[in-house]
């Protein structure tokens, strides 16, 4: 499978995966975090959109591909983790916890998210410690509930 990204101004981005046996799937993320999927068999054809996602929708479809979605089956067992949240965040430069370390900052007391993963770059650091530092642009894997998420994103903000 390849896949194209392609930056459209204004807009947002264009995502292309053309698939070995046929076809392209477009993925099109505006830039308001709608996204529009469209299906196209023959490369001269017109592509015929499938559906509309609000950016929630997009991640609950991807936490289902990538295997990290998963809602128990069965009358007595108790959803338990029904409010949880899994979330990628872009650390902002001008955020005041760059250069702070997971611990120094308290990030779980102060907010109720736990750090499951820092991307940064090409590696990931999976379960870090509080000993790990934030920088800018990493990409940090957070889990809990929506109020947790909000405080989180409070806590960020320049």
């Amino acid at each position: 499978m390849k896949v194209f990204e392609t930056q459209l101004p204004g807009v947002g981005r264009r995502y292309q995966a053309s698939f070995p046996d046929g076809g392209t799937l477009t993925i099109l993320i505006h830039n308001d975090g709608q996204r529009n999927v469209y299906w196209r068999d023959d490369p001269d054809e017109n592509s015929e959109e499938l559906f509309t996602t609000t950016e929630r929708e997009a991640e609950k479809l991807a936490e289902i591909f990538d295997g990290t979605f998963f809602e128990p089956v069965g009358e007595d067992l108790e959803d338990v983790l029904s409010d949880a949240r899994l979330k990628w965040v872009t650390l902002p430069k001008e955020s005041p916890i760059v250069g702070r370390t997971i611990g120094d900052v308290g990030v779980r007391t102060q907010t109720g998210v736990s750090i499951l993963a820092v991307e940064r770059g090409k590696r990931t650091i999976a379960n870090p410690s509080p000993g790990t530092e934030l920088l800018a642009d990493d990409v940090l894997v957070v889990v809990g509930s929506e109020d947790a998420h909000d405080a989180f994103g409070e806590l960020l903000a320049p």
